[in-house]
């Protein structure tokens, strides 16, 4: 089977919201230790740099009230719960990584369910968040539209995803560390090889740059800014409504 056709079929099994949850199901006990790991920890900078951004944009705005959506273990809604006034809601679509959240961040109200159907009012909140959650919505212009939907006139839009580089020689190191070595780091430490197989084809087919704000002003959003961070690896988007 070519690589081209495998690819294919392994972005189709993940492409309906039951295989999405029952993959960080799956990952969710090693999901915290593989990503400082898989990262050199460096996602940790990545979530500061996108509160650091929100509190910038956000400041003078009164009891802030902020949506983490897709927000797996919790640390980018605890990281936006640091904001001087904020109160955190958070999402996910993952029982099992709601678990572990809600033991790290018992200050934090963590919700089940999922990006497309947001049960919310509209014009709800001051702040909606994402932290590498975007690019496995079963549907994204859904997703973002949903965004828009519940942020209040004036909100903003904050969400992180991986990128690929487009400096050709760190692009080719950084697939090779990807495709190659990533996955077998994870196989080791967790039971979920295909999570780990899924991570660069995902990351690959993801909308970037100005790609993906077009997506973000399509669904609504008056501006729509990117800003890559080390090295053109992890890449924040910021969107107002």
């Amino acid at each position: 089977m070519s690589q081209p056709i495998e690819t294919a079929k392994l972005l189709n099994r993940t492409k309906s919201r039951t295989s999405i949850r029952s993959m960080f199901d799956e990952v969710a006990p090693t999901y915290d230790f593989l990503n400082h790991l898989l990262s050199l920890g460096i996602d940790n900078f990545w979530r500061a740099t996108a509160t650091a951004k929100a509190k910038k944009l956000l400041a003078g705005t009164p009891s802030l009230h902020i949506l983490d959506v897709a927000t797996g273990t919790g640390d980018l809604a605890a990281s936006m719960a640091k904001i001087p006034g904020a109160r955190v809601t958070a999402l996910d679509l993952s029982p099992e990584m709601l678990g572990i959240a809600r033991k790290k961040y018992p200050g934090i109200t963590f919700l089940e369910g999922y990006a497309e159907k947001l049960p919310f009012d509209t014009a709800s909140f001051d702040t909606v968040s994402a932290g590498f959650g975007v690019r496995n919505f079963e549907n994204l212009e859904q997703g973002m539209r949903e965004f828009h939907r519940v942020l209040k006139p004036g909100g903003h839009a904050f969400i992180i995803e991986p990128m690929i580089p487009r400096n050709p020689v760190i692009k080719s190191l950084y697939l090779v560390y990807f495709k190659k070595v990533l996955p077998k780091i994870a196989a080791f430490f967790s039971k979920s090889t295909f999570a780990y197989d899924y991570l660069p084809h995902s990351v690959e087919q993801f909308p970037q740059t100005e790609d993906f704000t077009a997506i973000l002003k399509e669904s609504g959003f008056r501006t729509a800014e990117y800003f890559p961070m080390t090295f053109e690896t992890s890449i924040l988007y910021v969107a107002m409504k």
